[in-house]
């Protein structure tokens, strides 16, 4: 399957409950592999474990290009030597990552 990302991106792991204060991790610069897994599901893969609050149910994604993907966490897998999570975004498309069209011209 062909990938949308692959770099580094923050990710930040929450635990965000009704009636109890947001509890959230964030790890800056962590090499990841985003891909589409089905209609408005994405998912990361990464190569160590990914720190996270105890029953942590939502993931955000910020590319180095300031997009943003985020929502509930559906399935995944975190060891010791990495993992990968699955998670809803809303109005995205998580096609391939393509450069942007450059129109101007250095005079």
């Amino acid at each position: 399957m062909p990938y949308a990302y692959e770099g580094p991106a923050t990710v930040t792991v929450m635990a965000l409950y009704m009636g109890q204060e947001p509890n959230e991790l964030t790890t800056l610069e962590l090499l990841v592999v985003l891909s589409n897994a089905g209609p408005r599901i994405a998912r990361i893969e990464y190569g160590r474990y990914l720190q996270g609050p105890k029953d942590a149910n939502a993931l955000r994604v910020v590319l180095p290009d300031g997009r943003l993907l985020h929502g509930p966490i559906i399935d995944g897998r975190n060891d010791p030597d990495g993992g990968w999570l699955e998670f809803e975004v809303k109005d995205h498309d998580l096609g391939r990552v393509l450069p942007a069209n450059l129109s101007w011209k250095w005079v």
